[in-house]
């Protein structure tokens, strides 16, 4: 009699080359991930001890408008060189290869400078809105150079194109250590809010070069950059609507942005520092769930965009539907786990002036349940060279949905409102990209799959 139980059913899922290759890679980064997590929430715990939950707010503010100005002026140009790096590795002309390297190499540089100048100028005009002091408005001007560091998309890109999941789990592990220690630094000090800020900076600064160093040396082994010339000229030159994919993959980020630190912001705008701060505890600690998903959303890309090279559409759902279960389940059990521990959690660790983070806690949660339950969606519509759906799909969601439920119920209901919005929006993208992800797989295979 055949057992048809949960544990069998996964291990025969596993048995798959391509599904048990996808998770070894994102254990890789998990492994690190988990570390940096809890490095990461230890930092947060120093932070709201040492600053209170309205210095705490500030910083976090400071800190997201960085992010937030970084995201929505910079490329996502990894997901361009491995969209196209998979195609121009099979190829037999070296320049081709280089050229696509050169060609995402100008957006970040492109990006960077217009971030840093954005984040300059703006930080005047916005500080006000934010309930930033003349010195605050300064840290924010100071913090934005920091954009020189961090958004360096090409090296990441080559590393997960040339499988080098286990460099990316010790990179990832550089700025969350040496931020850790520079907060414990300026808390045994009783330092001001600068500060920390500061150790912020040079955590950051010390990782993304780190990344440069790391990405460029994989490259350099490969062999493909032997003879490479540095001429702009026909950048795009054998990559067929480029310009196209980075534009729309740019604006699919930046409206992933809205929902994550622009959230953060605008609680800031609506309902004050201190309900920013609170926000920015459960959004942390829900991260702790759509991490494994960002993981498993790098190393399944690569996997879909081979397939899709070479038309194994019908290898798309299997995927698809494996992975979905296994985070979604994985999400399931974590919700469980705070909706009842919540309240004992962000006492113990944060302190009791963040218990208050609790029902906020819970709502992000669930909305990171289905984006985890969906994370191969976005991926896999990529690899079929779609990424105007996922921008579609997202623009509806954060525009009709997050942005006014947020607006609304944010200055009414605090950190807890913007929580509600995040995960009614977190359904609007799943079930839309659900039946769009399979409309698009109807249309490149004739027999659907056999089943999950």
């Amino acid at each position: 009699m055949t057992d048809f139980s949960p544990l069998v059913t996964i291990q025969h899922w596993f048995s798959d080359g391509i599904f048990r290759r996808i998770f070894k890679n994102a254990g890789l980064l998990l492994t690190g991930r988990a570390a940096n997590g809890l490095m990461g929430l230890a930092t947060l715990s120093l932070m709201a001890r040492g600053l209170g939950t309205e210095g705490f707010g500030l910083v976090i503010l400071v800190q997201t408008y960085v992010l937030v100005i970084s995201g929505l002026t910079t490329f996502q140009s990894w997901q361009a060189l491995i969209r196209y790096g998979a195609i121009s590795l099979k190829s037999e002309d070296p320049s081709e290869f280089q050229n696509l390297i050169k060609f995402t190499i100008v957006l970040d540089v492109f990006g960077v400078l217009l971030g840093v100048a954005v984040g300059v100028i703006a930080a005047p005009l916005v500080g006000p809105l934010l309930h930033w002091d003349a010195d605050v408005i300064s840290y924010a001007q100071g913090f934005s150079f920091l954009t020189f560091f961090t958004v360096i998309a090409t090296p990441i890109g080559l590393l997960r194109l040339y499988d080098r999941f286990d460099v990316l789990t010790l990179q990832a592990s550089i700025t969350p250590l040496f931020r850790l220690i520079g907060v414990a630094i300026a808390l045994l000090l009783n330092a001001p809010l600068w500060a920390y800020l500061l150790a912020w900076f040079v955590a950051g600064a010390i990782g993304g070069l780190a990344l440069i160093i790391f990405g460029w040396r994989e490259a350099v082994r490969s062999g493909r950059l032997q003879n490479m010339s540095w001429s702009l000229r026909g950048l795009s030159r054998g990559h067929d609507s480029i310009w196209r994919f980075s534009i729309i993959s740019n604006f699919h980020s930046s409206l992933q942005l809205v929902t994550g630190h622009m959230a953060i912001f605008l609680v800031g705008f609506v309902a004050g520092p201190t309900a920013a701060g609170l926000y920015k505890i459960a959004k942390d600690v829900s991260t702790t769930l759509t991490k494994p998903a960002e993981m498993l959303n790098q190393s399944i890309y690569p996997e879909f965009a081979r397939l899709g090279s070479d038309a194994h559409w019908h290898a798309f759902p299997r995927l698809i539907l494996r992975s979905g279960a296994l985070g979604g389940g994985a999400g399931l059990a974590l919700f469980v786990l705070f909706f009842f521990c919540g309240r004992f959690f962000l006492s113990s660790v944060f302190g009791a002036d963040f218990v208050a983070a609790e029902g906020v806690l819970v709502l992000l949660i669930a909305a990171a349940t289905l984006t985890i339950a969906g994370f191969s969606m976005d991926p896999a519509l990529y690899a079929m060279g779609r990424p105007g759906i996922p921008l579609q799909v997202n623009i509806v969601a954060v525009f009709a949905v997050f942005l006014p439920l947020l607006l609304w119920l944010g200055d009414r209901y605090g950190a807890d409102g913007a929580g509600f919005a995040a995960l009614v929006s977190s359904a609007v993208v799943f079930v839309a990209m659900a039946v769009l992800t399979w409309m698009e797989l109807g249309k490149r295979t004739v027999t659907p799959s056999s089943g999950a």
